[in-house]
C-alpha cells in the first residue's frame, strides 16, 4: 500500500489532529513576522521547527515522518509518511513555485541526520533547492546550498542550541 491509498505499512493512517497542517501554518506565520508585524520569513525559527516535530509525534495514530516544503513564495506544502520514510514527490503540488527555499522533514524514531535517501533527494534537487533541515529528538541538522558542509544542532538541558560542523 502507498501513502496515496491512505495506508502506510499495511496500517491505516489515522489522523488524530485534523488541524495538524493549520497548526504548522500558524507557527510559520508567527515565526515569519517580527515584533512590528513585518513579514520576515524564517524557516530556522525554533518555535516553527518545534511545531513540525510535535505534529510528527502527536498528529497521527503513531509517530510519522512529516515534511514541509517552503517554496519561493513562502507558501507551505506538507505531507506525511511512515516513521522512516516520506515520499518527496508527494508534496510537490500544483501552484508550488521553484526554487524551494527549504525542505524540512522529521525522523520521529531517530536522530537528526541526513540519511542516504535524504542525500539522494538533496543531490537531485540541489539546483532547485536552497536549504534542507532534518529534525530529530532535540536535534536538527541543516544543509545550505551555499555551504560545503552541514551543521548539526543539539538542544542541551537548558534548552539552548549549540551547533557543530559535520
Amino acid at each position: 500500500m502507498t501513502v496515496a491509498d491512505g495506508l502506510i505499512e499495511n496500517e491505516e493512517a489515522v489522523v488524530l489532529l485534523a488541524d495538524w497542517k493549520t497548526q504548522i501554518q500558524h507557527a510559520w506565520y508567527d515565526a515569519s513576522h517580527d515584533e512590528n508585524g513585518v513579514w520576515v520569513p524564517n524557516q530556522y525559527n525554533q518555535n516553527f521547527l518545534d511545531m513540525i516535530w510535535e505534529m510528527s509525534l502527536t498528529a497521527f495514530n503513531f509517530p510519522r515522518e512529516v515534511q514541509v516544503v517552503i517554496d519561493s513564495k513562502d507558501d507551505l506544502y506538507m505531507s506525511f509518511g511512515t516513521g522512516g520514510y516520506v515520499d518527496f514527490p508527494s508534496v510537490m503540488q500544483g501552484g508550488m513555485k521553484l526554487p524551494i527555499k527549504c525542505w524540512i522533514h522529521t525522523h520521529p524514531f531517530g536522530q537528526a541526520y541526513f540519511s542516504g535517501t535524504d542525500w539522494k533527494t538533496i543531490k537531485t534537487w540541489q539546483s532547485k533547492m536552497q536549504s534542507a533541515i532534518v529534525l530529530g529528538n532535540n536535534q536538527h541538522m541543516v544543509w545550505k546550498k551555499e555551504n560545503t558542509h552541514t551543521v548539526f544542532y543539539r538542544r542541551d538541558d537548558n534548552l539552548t542550541w549549540s551547533g557543530e560542523e559535520e
